[in-house]
């Protein structure tokens, strides 16, 4: 429900309620015998009346029905009941008989327990009143927040439909490569595979949270696979992996970024300082080292933009349960880093 809505819905109530009002004062006969003091009093009483609805309507019912606060809703139906007699107190045995003359009430009315019972009518009315506004207001933007994200989530299905598209093309471009260099050269027909493996795991598998190990691990042995083609196999790696991956889980691409740090800034084509990596499972937990030559004349930011994302996104995921450590000793750069596993 739009604001204009609203307003319009609750001018046609106030309406209707003001005619209701005047049809039961003809009806009843009441106050008639002098007009002006009858829409005197009558404009007061309806003052107080809209007053007292919007209190309710405006403060006390978004304050303790959405929190489901029920108890503090009754109290608030106490509150009310005294406020109301309270007020109409004042404005008409107060200051409406300071200017006419004319008491509302028989002073054996005025006693403070009748008045109170003998408004709470009208209070409990208004109350009641106000709370089936709130509550046909909340349902209806609950109902239009809902739908909102429902179309939403249409909308991101359909954007992520056709971020698929281009994917799917490359890969099939991919597949119709391979299966044309399978008979003309095996080597590279393995490497078109292993791309495409590659491309079709960073488009699919980045998008979720946790990955399987053996398909994060399968993807490190493409992309250093691929990465030594192109050094024409002079990239000198010593590297070890699991076997037994079991079922467990880790995040998704989280060791690439340090196997691409080591790939930008190692020395990676000498045979006597090869890079070293190990991975290791231990007591559910995953162990991660890598240590790399680097040039004499070159320091590297150990403080640098990546890592901090990186380190930012291990707190995200695991808290104090990991363990991170990334330094530079003499010409070589080590990195260890220890992870709970997800089953």
């Amino acid at each position: 429900m739009n604001k204009k809505q609203e307003i319009r819905y609750h001018l046609i109530f106030w309406i209707l309620f003001i005619i209701m009002e005047v049809f039961s004062d003809i009806v009843l006969k009441d106050n008639l015998n002098s007009f002006n003091l009858y829409l005197l009093h009558n404009i007061e009483f309806l003052l107080l009346q809209i007053g007292v609805f919007y209190i309710v309507y405006s403060w006390l019912a978004p304050k303790c029905v959405p929190q489901k606060k029920w108890g503090n809703l009754f109290l608030g139906l106490l509150g009310i009941l005294l406020l109301f007699a309270a007020l109409r107190y004042i404005f008409e045995e107060v200051i409406l008989y300071a200017i006419t003359g004319y008491h509302n009430y028989y002073p054996d009315s005025l006693r403070p327990l009748y008045y109170i019972f003998d408004n709470s009518y009208y209070a409990f009315r208004i109350f009641l009143l106000a709370l089936v506004f709130y509550f046909v207001k909340h349902l209806l933007n609950t109902k239009q927040e809902i739908n909102a994200l429902k179309l939403k989530k249409k909308q991101a299905e359909l954007r992520a439909l056709k971020s698929q598209l281009s994917p799917h093309f490359l890969f099939n471009t991919l597949n119709s490569f391979y299966a044309e260099a399978l008979d003309v050269n095996s080597k590279l027909s393995d490497d078109i595979l292993k791309l495409s493996e590659m491309l079709r795991y960073i488009t699919y598998e980045q998008e979720k949270e946790f990955v399987f190990l053996k398909e994060e691990l399968r993807f490190l042995e493409n992309y250093i696979s691929l990465f030594q083609r192109r050094f024409d196999d002079n990239l000198f790696i010593e590297k070890s992996f699991p076997k037994n991956t079991k079922n467990y889980k880790i995040p998704a691409l989280l060791l690439l970024h340090f196997i691409e740090n080591t790939f930008k800034h190692g020395v990676l084509d000498n045979r006597e300082e090869p890079v070293f990596l190990k991975l290791t499972i231990m007591d559910e937990y995953l162990e991660f080292s890598l240590n790399n030559a680097i040039k004499t004349d070159q320091h590297l930011d150990v403080g640098g933009i990546g890592y901090k994302n990186i380190e930012q996104r291990l707190h995200l995921l695991f808290k104090k349960t990991y363990e991170l450590k990334h330094f530079q000793k003499e010409n070589r750069y080590f990195v260890f880093l220890k992870i709970p596993l997800k089953n």
